[in-house]
């Protein structure tokens, strides 16, 4: 049986601008990435709200 765990974060964007969201949203998911182990290719899924 394969393990699935959830992991959750927040961030905030200097703007109200795609390029602002996307990277700090970039750099909330390499925090996450970092501070879990995970391997690059071990995660399925990331869902945004």
């Amino acid at each position: 049986m394969t393990a699935c765990r959830g992991i959750r974060g927040a961030t905030t964007a200097d703007a109200n601008t795609e390029e602002a969201i996307y990277s700090a949203t970039s750099e909330m998911v390499q925090a996450l990435i970092d501070a879990n182990d995970l391997e690059e290719n071990s995660w399925r899924q990331c869902f945004l709200q």
